[in-house]
């Protein structure tokens, strides 16, 4: 399913979902009422929330401890202009309140972050970073020319379901016993393997209501369910039509 065909709340989530990073936006200390914006890596939290990671000593920390009004805004434009016109391009801005995490929130965040981003491992303990979190008041999507919405918080971020608490599970299954069909799975999604040699095997690493993320030497890739998942066999019968279909394409 083209995110195009979705509603915009999960069109707005999916965009996010395939970003990497984004522009952060805190109101500046050092220069009283302007915004700051700078680049951020994220993860969106299977509800939907936005999880980051910075130093106590950046300026966006000193912005947020006065302030935790921010904005991180996603695009999936080629800003080179080597891919047409970006304002035609999806983009999504989420205003909310950005908030410290601690206790299991933390752990969870962390186990998530470090996921995507395995090189931050141990920053939080050497460099004194902090895992916050956005937690969304209203969100900003345009999917390209005439597509603009306001999303509410409340249609924006999912409700928690019960089979996440059992992800790692399916993430280990997963790479333990179905590379060949995630393999099928990503060359149908991506149009072939990676383009690098010796890249291995495709590796899951983790799974929302929505769809799940792989990565496959240096490539990431969200692969979209045809519905939400609102359990763990919700999930395998996506998994199951997922592998058929790439079967079938590629016989």
């Amino acid at each position: 399913m083209s995110r195009e065909n979705l509603p915009a709340a999960a069109s707005a989530r999916a965009l996010l979902r395939e970003t990497a990073a984004g522009v952060l936006a805190s109101h500046s200390v050092a220069v009283a009422g302007y915004p700051l914006g700078s680049l951020v890596p994220f993860v969106l939290t299977p509800e939907g929330r936005p999880v980051f990671s910075i130093s106590r000593i950046a300026q966006h920390t000193k912005n947020l401890q006065e302030d935790a009004r921010v904005s991180l805004t996603a695009t999936v434009a080629d800003l080179t202009g080597a891919r047409g016109d970006p304002q035609a391009a999806g983009r999504v801005s989420i205003l909310g309140d950005a908030s410290p995490l601690g206790g299991a929130d933390l752990d969870a965040a962390r186990a998530r972050y470090e996921t995507f981003f395995p090189e931050s491992a141990g920053h939080s303990d050497v460099h004194d970073f902090d895992y916050w979190q956005i937690e969304p008041v209203r969100v900003r999507y345009i999917g390209g020319f005439g597509a603009i919405h306001w999303v509410e918080a409340d249609e924006f971020c999912l409700p928690r379901m019960e089979w996440q608490d059992g992800e790692a599970g399916i993430v280990k299954h997963m790479n333990e016993d179905h590379r060949d069909a995630m393999a099928l799975i990503w060359q149908r999604q991506e149009g072939g393997r990676p383009n690098a040699e010796g890249e291995g095997e495709p590796t899951m690493l983790a799974s929302d209501p929505e769809g799940f993320h792989m990565r496959w030497g240096q490539q990431t890739t969200y692969v979209r369910y045809a519905k939400l998942c609102e359990t763990a066999l919700d999930v395998r019968k996506e998994m199951v039509r997922l592998t058929k279909d790439a079967r079938a394409d590629a016989s």
